[in-house]
């Protein structure tokens, strides 16, 4: 029976002895009050108000919320409003259940894991989990990824910017504007982004905090360290492209685009062309006769015709990274100036590890001998 739904009306009613019961409003179409049976919480019987609809031919149900949590008077205006959007045709029970079971940001983090940090080296991936772990899943973890806005994370990077590490904050931004960026494509077998194009990304347009650059030199022991640390890698291009760039103090990326042209014009001299070089001017660089030594080995050894002086992979490329060498090499060294520490604690750590392991432990894990398995065919150095 339907009746005008007010707040004496809805104390008035009785509970069922089981289950529930609907009172339907006698002015609101769909709009009505759900009675449940008694029970230990409940002594009274809970109320809930409702609006009911049909979309496409089938019968819908929107719960607007607990009574007394929720006033008559402001259950019917919130009832007026659905059906204002029924009316438009909004389905308002296909949205909420849609926004219930939207990503997180902490979805959105497994995503980032999962889709882009396996393309980065290894000492970036923990680097980058590390930063999503302890600043941005604390505190944006549970959030839906399409509420997010760009205050929320100006918010965030004040708030790690606050704690004396302004460079930190600049790289969190750097990681979640990844992470955000991912969000505006749809994941396999979905149709739509989980955050649209319109809202785009929260991390652009805030402003980086001022870094000051600063220079790091080897030390003697370190540059010896890595050197035997290269001369136990092997002799891979990766390998030799490192030990070009330490010879000559050329960027990476200037040794493994390196041609034999470039050496071949002015013997004695590297000539870098224009298109390689910071300033975009032709440089030459005399080399010192250890690195022309290197070359010579290299030319002696290519195992294939190539333009390149640092292969990669496919015929015709060059190196495309050296980090995988570079990050075993840094670790090997790292623990060999541990072994010979003046201090005899870092020694005596190490020395027991040795023995407890059966092998040469790492920076980061025990993983076995430490010897570098050669390089298989295919496999980038």
């Amino acid at each position: 029976m339907a009746q005008k739904l007010t707040k004496k009306a809805v104390d008035a009613i009785e509970p069922p002895a089981n289950g529930a019961l609907s009172i339907w409003d006698s002015e609101i179409k769909g709009f009505g009050v759900r009675v449940f049976a008694p029970t230990h919480l409940s002594p009274e019987g809970a109320r809930s108000f409702f609006v009911n609809y049909r979309v496409g031919g089938r019968e819908r149900r929107y719960t607007i919320g607990a009574y007394p949590d929720w006033s008559v008077e402001a259950a019917r205006e919130e009832a007026k409003n659905i059906r204002r959007r029924i009316d438009r045709g909004e389905d308002p029970t296909a949205e909420k259940r849609a926004r219930r079971e939207a990503p997180t940001v902490r979805d959105l983090a497994e995503r980032y894991q999962r889709e882009h940090l396996p393309g980065k080296a290894r000492s970036s991936q923990v680097n980058d989990w590390a930063m999503i772990e302890k600043e941005i899943l604390p505190r944006l973890g549970e959030r839906k990824v399409a509420e997010i806005h760009q205050g929320d994370i100006r918010a965030l990077h004040k708030a790690i910017s606050a704690r004396g590490t302004p460079v930190r904050a600049n790289r969190v931004l750097a990681v979640a504007s990844k992470m955000f960026s991912l969000a505006l494509a749809p994941i396999e077998g979905e149709a739509k982004p989980w955050r649209n194009q319109a809202l785009g990304n929260p991390c652009k347009g805030i402003e980086r905090n001022q870094e000051e650059g600063h220079e790091r030199f080897f030390s003697s022991a370190e540059i010896a360290a890595i050197g035997d640390a290269l001369e136990t890698y092997g002799s891979t291009a990766a390998a030799n492209a490192i030990r070009f760039a330490m010879l000559t103090g050329c960027r990476p990326g200037e040794a493994m685009l390196a041609t034999w042209e470039q050496f071949d014009a002015e013997p004695g001299f590297w000539v870098k062309p224009s298109a390689h070089t910071k300033q975009r001017r032709t440089h030459r660089v005399p080399l010192s006769p250890a690195a022309a030594e290197l070359l010579s080995r290299v030319r002696a050894s290519r195992p294939r015709e190539t333009d390149y002086v640092f292969p990669g992979q496919k015929p015709g490329e060059p190196l495309k990274q050296i980090r995988t060498c570079w990050d075993w090499v840094t670790d090997f060294a790292t623990v060999a100036l541990w072994r010979s520490s003046s201090d005899q604690g870092i020694a005596k750590i190490v020395s027991d590890l040795e023995r407890a392991l059966g092998c040469s432990p790492s920076v980061e894990l025990p993983r076995g001998s430490r010897k570098p398995k050669r390089q298989a065919p295919g496999r980038p150095d």
